[in-house]
């Protein structure tokens, strides 16, 4: 990505996650954190990867809620940002925490069957 792309996909990011807190807590959607944004090199697609932690909505729910409304939360941006295109939003649902929390409990499970043949091996 070059310096301006990423430039705008921070400021994308900044901007959204507060708009996004703020919408989705009506909702009791828990903690919605924007994780990372994407933005193609002609600045016309932001691909939007977002995590939900402790919500009562399921991911894909707190997605469709996000995704409906796309088009306010794309206004809101256009006055806050000044691009001379707005960039289509499209979010996602980044599940790398809990792939990571995942991998994590298989290793524990891994590690205490080495330790158990190890007592007894020993």
């Amino acid at each position: 990505m070059s310096v301006r792309t990423e430039k705008v996909a921070e400021e994308i990011k900044h901007r959204i996650a507060g708009l996004i807190s703020s919408e989705l807590e009506k909702d009791e959607a828990g903690l919605v954190t924007v994780t990372r944004v994407r933005v193609s090199p002609d600045l016309r697609i932001a691909k939007v990867y977002m995590s939900f932690i402790g919500n009562k909505l399921s991911a894909e729910e707190c997605i469709e809620k996000i995704n409906y409304r796309k088009k306010q939360i794309r206004m809101n941006l256009s006055s806050k940002i000044h691009l001379r295109f707005m960039p289509d939003l499209f979010f996602y649902h980044d599940d790398t925490i809990e792939y990571a929390s995942r991998i994590n409990e298989i290793l524990k499970e891994i590690n205490k069957g080495n330790d158990k043949s190890e007592k007894s091996a020993g």
